[in-house]
Parts: C-alpha cells; sequence; structure tokens
C-alpha cells in the first residue's frame, strides 16, 4: 500500500484565531526587493502547538527538553462525538486500543470553521485525565485551542497531565482524518526554555 502522509497543522497565517489575550499573528514583509525576507510575530501556544510540562508546572521540562521518542511512533485516532466536556466514561466506550501511548482526540471542533475563537470547544474533564494517566498515556492531542474547557477553574486537567509529564499537542486539524492507527510526527520548534512552540504534526500511515 502506498504511504499516505497527512498534515493536521493549521496553516500560519495573520487573523487566525489566537486565546483571548494572545498577541494576534502578524507577518511583515521586510522590504519589497529580493530575496524576500519576512518578520512573524506570535505566541508560543498559536495554532497547532505542544504543550510542555513548563507550560504549568514550575521547573517542569521546557518544549525543547521533550524527547523525541514521544512525540514520534505509533497513535491512535479516536473520534469522540458530542458535546464536551469529554469524561472518563466516553472514552472508556470509545475503543481505544489498550497499548496506545500517543491519544489524538477528534471532536465536533472539527466540525466547525476555524475563524473566530469559539470558547465553547470541547475539550476534557478531569476524570478524562485520570483515565489516559491511568493507561500511561505519554502524548495527549485535541483539536481544541485547549485540553482544557475554557472556563475551568484552576486548569486541573493541564496540571494533572503535564504534572506527570504528560506532552499535550493542542490545535489539531483533525476534520478529514478517520479513526484508527497512525505514525505520528510532531516536532515543535526548538525554542530554548520554552513553555510551549508551534509544531508541524503529520500523520502516516502505509507502507
Amino acid at each position: 500500500m502506498k504511504r499516505t502522509l497527512i498534515d493536521i497543522s493549521q496553516p500560519v497565517r495573520a487573523g487566525m484565531p489566537v486565546w483571548p489575550g494572545d498577541p494576534p499573528v502578524t507577518t511583515t514583509r521586510l522590504g519589497e526587493a529580493l530575496p524576500a525576507i519576512s518578520e512573524l510575530r506570535l505566541s508560543t501556544h498559536v495554532g497547532t502547538h505542544v504543550d510542555p510540562p513548563a507550560h504549568f508546572i514550575a521547573g517542569g521540562v521546557t518544549v525543547d527538553q521533550l524527547p523525541l521518542d514521544a512525540l514520534v511512533g505509533p497513535a491512535w485516532v479516536a473520534h469522540i462525538r458530542g458535546p464536551g466536556p469529554i469524561t472518563a466514561a466516553a472514552l472508556a466506550g470509545a475503543d481505544i486500543p489498550p497499548a496506545t501511548s500517543r491519544l489524538l482526540f477528534r471532536t465536533d471542533n472539527s466540525e466547525h470553521p476555524n475563524t473566530a475563537f469559539d470558547p465553547g470547544y470541547v475539550a476534557l474533564a478531569p476524570d478524562a485525565a485520570e483515565w489516559l494517566l491511568a493507561r500511561s498515556i505519554r502524548l495527549i492531542g485535541i483539536d481544541a485551542p485547549s485540553i482544557e474547557p475554557f472556563d475551568a477553574a484552576g486548569e486541573p486537567v493541564h496540571h494533572r497531565l503535564l504534572g506527570a509529564g504528560v506532552i499535550i499537542v493542542e490545535g489539531l486539524a483533525l476534520a478529514v482524518v478517520e479513526p484508527g492507527a497512525y505514525e505520528l510526527i510532531c516536532l515543535p520548534l526548538r525554542i530554548a526554555g520554552g513553555d510551549g512552540a508551534p509544531a508541524r504534526v503529520v500523520l502516516g500511515r502505509g507502507a
């Protein structure tokens, strides 16, 4: 079977939705002559991006210190339908293989146009985080701007997952991805001491 690669990263562009209070993405062409050079300004948590432990955990591992063997390897895409937050019971009924160590969630978020920030996005409930930790998941990804509901007091999902060393990938573009097994390649920018970084994320399937 021919190998298929699916880019599940959002294009970085001026005017793309950002978390409320974060700086907008801007691209500025520096002069009109060739060679073309532009200046890019953006948050470390814009679009498709990786949250390392240092995002919420004092003294935690930074994005440049994340192990590559956690960011690259077999992954499972689960399609969780319905409104959020996603609970442990929903995960238990989602036919996720027991040996899964990298898990991506396609949710109803992927059914909506990504033209403006929507605080009603689907995310994980705290008991879902406990379910994932009990199964030794190393990497979690979701098609939402955050793994956590917008109004979650104290950010318990981030604290539990990142505190346990789980890598979080947010802002995935999964609208055309069917559930099942894939090879994940997730490479965040190697920002020294970074609390996060935009990433190019690809799924592979086939020989």
